[in-house]
């Protein structure tokens, strides 16, 4: 499940995350879903309010070599998941 919070400060976060446009670059594609009780996986997020909330706290980052996770955002749930494994596969 990934009721995603974002935060202000990298050391707050459990997870730095770069955005890419490209597929082929992902780690992950994730597509946004309107309710928590569709979050009921890795690559469906809702963001939540409150990070107590959340199952995973995320600081945005510009550079790759800064980021433990790439993600591409996509506009069907169909096309979201993981593009291989990775470490945070299951713990977002």
């Amino acid at each position: 499940m990934a009721k995603v919070f974002v935060v202000d400060n990298q050391w707050d976060a459990d997870v730095k995350v770069m955005r890419v446009n490209n597929r082929y670059d992902a780690d992950l594609s994730v597509y946004v879903v309107g309710s928590q009780w569709d979050a009921d996986t890795d690559a469906c997020w809702f963001y939540v309010d409150n990070q107590y909330d959340a199952s995973s706290k995320i600081f945005w980052v510009d550079n790759q070599y800064d980021a433990d996770l790439k993600i591409m955002f996509v506009d069907n749930q169909y096309d979201a998941g993981w593009s291989g494994g990775h470490a945070y596969q299951n713990r977002l």
